[in-house]
Order: structure tokens, then sequence, then C-alpha cells
């Protein structure tokens, strides 16, 4: 088992190198935050060129940390993850590590409350079978960040994906943007979202150092209507957040973007645009990851010892199942039993022309435009519920152009005006009904129904019955719009829970996400 030393304060960087030289075998180190006071460190004098390289180290580490979630930061050392967590989470460690008793704290203890208790059907199944080889439906971000997670765990992957090439669906963009869009209050999604943007951010870095598929120039999400603004004014207050975002005038906004800006807003530094299939297809580079297109899944069952896939490319076996199939999930056998919600969405991409090309960072309001990648830049998108339609529409290519005149009327002039023919891309997103990705094992749908039956009557009722769970299947979908920022982070947690290593989501978020809410939810008000 990989040992997990802890501190309940921060220790100096001496105390952390000096470590760091004397275990360098696998292993966790977890880190408690004092407060909000961003953690810090201090060179010694005659510093040595290890101790500089691990301060540096360190500052990247915490570019976009959060107070209100777990940072999880993977491969921060060699054989070496940081869990950077909240004061109050020291007493929940047991929630990330199974063993917790098996932790060494390296400070005073902190004893861990271990007392909330858990309706049946929120508690993980046992999962005592290693993975031999994991089967993923879906090749966008969360299919390809999942298998991404497992390969990285040791797991052998094979991906199943029904289009010729990867991230073709939700995931096509051409370019998309990396921030977090969140309330004022910490709300599960605020919480999701804060750590979800901090992990994918830190996994471009180690994709992709040389930036050639995303850029990091930040984002300025502008004041673009009242309730924005007095939502940005909330989050401006949250100064201890300052090194995530901060608020800034027109005129600021202005000498960051390179052009002039009407509204205030704020501006997010760590913020990134990306190019979703590069990232996609480089997540799927791995040696334990086998890759099939143009494969469209006609039948799954599990045989009482592994899963079987029969597709038009014949049949697949695997000792568990992972469904990422996003708007696909309505078609696609055992996932097509859970309730979801589709949203259609539209970019459209234009010719840079040589005033555009001043623009230096993503403008974000009610929609949002990048900097030039590759001589065009991508702007939207529409937004229009229960709509499965993903056929490009000339009506919509009209209105992000509208869209992109209350955005900034001077690139609308540079980019419209000049007649450029119609391009972009418009897919099928996937959405819940609480708008929180759908996450983890998935319970046996049928049989959910006549174990939870008296929930119609009172959603209170105690049934201790263990949630009849399907062996070893599990989803991680309906991420909306916001899966840039959330699939990569629940993707570890899935893989987390396959394999038995530790989980990177609070146990608050997990329940946030579980699949089975949609069912209970089901139940309770009598929907089918």
């Amino acid at each position: 088992m990989t040992p997990i030393y802890a501190w309940a304060t921060l220790p100096t960087l001496t105390e952390l190198h000096d470590f760091l030289v004397q275990h360098q075998h696998a292993k966790h180190i977890v880190v408690c935050l004092q407060n909000t006071h961003f953690p810090t460190f201090r060179l010694p004098e005659n510093a040595s060129n290890s101790q500089i390289q691990l301060l540096q180290d360190w500052q990247e580490a915490t570019r976009c940390l959060v107070f209100d979630a777990v940072n999880y930061i993977a491969q921060w050392q060699p054989e070496t993850d940081l869990w950077l967590l909240p004061e109050y989470a020291a007493q929940h460690l047991h929630e990330h590590f199974r063993q917790p008793e098996n932790i060494m704290w390296q400070t005073e203890s902190v004893p861990q409350n271990t007392t909330k208790s858990l309706k049946s059907w929120q508690r993980q199944p046992e999962n005592t079978t290693t993975p031999q080889n994991v089967l993923i439906i879906g090749a966008g971000i969360a299919g390809a960040a999942t298998a991404y997670e497992l390969a990285q765990r040791g797991a052998k992957v094979s991906v199943l994906e029904r289009a010729e090439q990867v991230a073709q669906a939700g995931s096509g963009n051409q370019q998309g943007l990396l921030y977090a869009k969140i309330s004022a209050h910490h709300t599960e999604q605020t919480e999701l979202l804060l750590a979800g943007y901090g992990y994918t951010r830190r996994l471009l870095q180690r994709l992709f150092p040389e930036q050639n598929v995303w850029g990091a120039s930040g984002i300025l999400h502008l004041n673009h209507n009242a309730t924005e603004t007095q939502r940005n004014e909330k989050l401006a207050q949250k100064t201890h957040y300052q090194h995530l975002y901060h608020p800034v005038s027109a005129t600021q906004a202005s000498q960051i973007a390179g052009i002039p800006i009407a509204q205030d807003g704020l501006f997010w530094q760590q913020g990134a645009w990306l190019n979703p299939p590069s990232i996609v297809r480089a997540l799927l580079q791995h040696d334990n990851i086998t890759l099939h297109t143009q494969t469209t899944v006609q039948h799954i069952w599990h045989d009482g010892e592994n899963w079987r896939v029969q597709s038009n490319r014949g049949e697949f076996v695997g000792s568990h199942i992972i469904f990422c199939t996003g708007a696909d999930n309505a078609q696609t056998p055992i996932i097509g039993d859970f309730p979801f919600q589709v949203i259609r969405g539209q970019t459209s991409v234009a010719r840079a022309t040589q005033g555009s090309l001043k623009l230096q960072t993503a403008l974000s309001g009610a929609s949002y435009i990048s900097p030039a990648w590759l001589g065009e830049h991508c702007y939207g998108a529409t937004f229009i519920n229960n709509d499965a339609s993903s056929e490009w529409r000339s009506a919509d290519h009209i209105r992000n152009g509208a869209e992109l005149a209350q955005l900034n009327p001077i690139l609308h002039d540079e980019l419209i005006n000049n007649r450029q023919p119609e391009k972009g891309h418009a897919a099928v997103r996937c959405d819940s009904h609480d708008h929180l990705p759908v996450v983890g094992a998935l319970g046996d749908v049928a049989a959910m129904r006549d174990v939870y039956a008296k929930f119609a009557l009172d959603k209170n009722y105690r049934i201790n019955t263990p949630c009849p769970y399907l062996p070893h299947a599990y989803t991680n979908t309906a991420h909306g719009s916001r899966g840039l920022a959330t699939a990569p982070l629940c993707a570890a947690e899935i893989a987390a829970q396959i394999c038995g290593t530790a989980q990177p989501l609070s146990e608050r978020l997990r329940q946030a996400v579980n699949p089975n809410r949609l069912i209970i939810r089901q139940i309770v008000y009598g929907k089918r």
C-alpha cells in the first residue's frame, strides 16, 4: 500500500525538501492548509539548487490552488502525489484514503470524524476485482480522460468509439475555454468546478508544456447583465482568491485584451483556451490504451464474470465497463435506462484579420471568443435545450454573430462583416436535472425500483438493503458545457474507485454526482 504522510500545518521548505530526500519511494504527501492564507515558502540562506527547484515546483503546483476544495496534484514530484486540503478536511482523510489508520502524521495527529452515515444507495460497492481489461464506451474528453487515468494506474483499457475519429461530438469544438464559472456560495458545483479547474490546468501543462494546442493567456469574464455583475462583485469580495481571479475595470480589461472593452468584469489570469480534440488524442496516446473507432455498440451484457459488448466490429470482453457516451446515452444499452437532458450547441469559426489578431485573451460573457489559433477564431455558442440535432444551422451561425456583436462590436465588425464562409461545429451535450455530472458506480435500475419503491410514499423511509449495483459498471457523463473543467478530475475519481487508489473527490462531491440519485429522484417523484 502506498504510504500517506500528513502535515496538519505547512512544513518549511527545508523540512519538505529533507523529507523528500529521505523518502524516495511512492507516497502521498498531505498538507492541511490553515484558513485562507496562501501557502508560500521562504528560501533559506545559501539555498541549494534542489531547494530552489522545489520552490519553483511548489509555486507552479499552487497557481490554481483552491481553499474550499481538495487540491489533488498528481505526480507533483517523482513517486509523489501532493494533496493540499482545506483545514476542515483534515478530519475527513478517510474519505480519500481507504485505510486512514495507516496515515503517518508528521505533526500532531488529527482525529478522524467518521460519524456521518450514508443511505444504502449512496454507499460505494465493494470492489475486490483487479481490473483486467476495462471497456470504455465513448472517446470524448470524459472517455479519453478516464482511459488515461486508468492506464496511468496500470490497467489495460479498450476504448470503443462509433465515429471515424475521436472528439467529434461535444468535445469537437475548435477552441474551448477553461475557467470556473462559479457561484459566490460554497455549493457542490462550485467546489467541483474549482477543484476540477486546477486539475485540468495542471494536466494541460503536463501534456503540452510547449502550449502548441492551448494558450495560458487568461480569460476575461465580462459583466454583460445585472445578474452577472452582481455575481462577479460577490466573487471579487473573496480576496483570498486573487491568485485565481480579480476584478478589472473596462480600461484594465482593454489593456489585458489588447482591444477596446466596454465592460468591467473578472480576469481569470490562469484561464486558458484549448483545442479539445488535441487534448483527447493526447490522453489516448498511452501504451495501455487501445482505441477502436468506427465501432458501434449493439448489445451489452454481463456473463457472470465479464462484460461483453457486441458491436459491428465484433465482440469485446472486459472485467469492467464505463459509459462515457454523453449525448448518446439514450441510444446506449444500460446507461440509457438513466434519465438525462440534452442541449444543442453550435460554435462558429472565422478567419483572423489584422485587427482581430490584436486580441490577446479570451472573452466570455453571454457568449465567448478565443484568441486566434492557426489563423482562426472560435466563437459562440448557442444553447438549445431538448434539441438532439447536431446538424449545422445557418440560423445558429447568424445568432452567434449577433451574440458576438453584444460581446465586442469591434471583433464583430472585423470577423462578421467580411462575408466569411459559414464554418464551425454543432453538437449535442448531455446534462442532468441539477446540472451536475453523473459519475460513479451504476445501480441496476430495475432492481433499484423494487428495493426503493417505498421512497415513493416517503423519501425518508429507512431502507438498509444493500444497493443492487451492476457488477463493475461505471459512468463519467453529463458534464454539459463544463466538461473541460470537470471531466478529467471525475475521471481520476472513477479510476481510483476501480483500482482501489486514493480518491480525489470529497464524500460531499461523490454524493452530488452519484448516478443513483437520478433513479431515486424518479422514484420519489413518480417519474419513469
